[in-house]
């Protein structure tokens, strides 16, 4: 009897620690798993950023044929003054692609965002709404913008952070090779995202290359 009970017990005691082990395999397997599905979301959320960034790099191109400049990346003249010195080249890219007739009219519908919330004093021509819209990228913020007359300018923008929803402001430059300390298409224009973190000047930003598009201009 004695002995039967000593067999019960242990045989309840293996079969308890086996449920502990494969409680932790679980455990450790989901953890590698949402990592690996967390790590594979951004790197999509990276692409489909390129992508989005590339149907501007066209747009770009297609003003660049029409007036033989790139979209300017500062206000004044028809536009008259910013509402604030927040996403300025974001919003002179929507400006100048996105009026009636322009290259990208009816283009990027999908991209539009007002991070900063701001708004025109008086209409635009070729604008029905004074909103003052950003081109977006995957994750809701504006791209940085530098016509390549305003590299040497710094810009502040107003992001959102991904994960918390929580404002960032933080500041855009223009990007510099690190070896020669030169810029980036000297003769065109950058175009920038802020990345998954939201924030611009960190290692995760997302430049947009203009590749395959002939650009610059002598």
């Amino acid at each position: 009897m004695n002995d039967f009970v000593q067999t019960t017990r242990a045989r309840r005691g293996f079969t308890l620690i086996e449920l502990l082990a494969v409680i932790v395999i679980l455990s450790v397997l989901a953890y590698f798993l949402v990592t690996n599905l967390g790590g594979a979301s951004k790197l999509m959320d990276i692409e489909v950023t390129r992508t989005k960034g590339q149907q501007i790099v066209l747009a770009i191109s297609e003003h660049v044929d029409d007036t033989g400049d790139y979209p300017r990346s500062n206000f004044g003249g028809e536009w008259g003054d910013p509402p604030n010195n927040t996403n300025l080249g974001s919003e002179c890219l929507y400006l100048t692609l996105c009026a009636e007739k322009a290259a990208g009219d009816g283009k990027f519908d999908e991209l539009l965002g007002n991070v900063d919330n701001d708004s025109m004093a008086r209409r635009v021509n070729g604008f029905s709404s004074l909103s003052l819209f950003e081109l977006c990228d995957q994750w809701g913020n504006p791209y940085a913008y530098f016509h390549n007359r305003d590299y040497a300018r710094e810009d502040q923008y107003l992001t959102l952070d991904p994960a918390t929803g929580e404002t960032i402001t933080s500041t855009a430059r223009a990007l510099k090779n690190a070896k020669t300390q030169r810029y980036f298409e000297p003769r065109g224009f950058q175009l920038i995202s802020a990345g998954p973190d939201g924030e611009f000047g960190t290692e995760d930003d997302v430049p947009i290359k203009p590749d395959r598009v002939a650009m610059e201009k002598d």
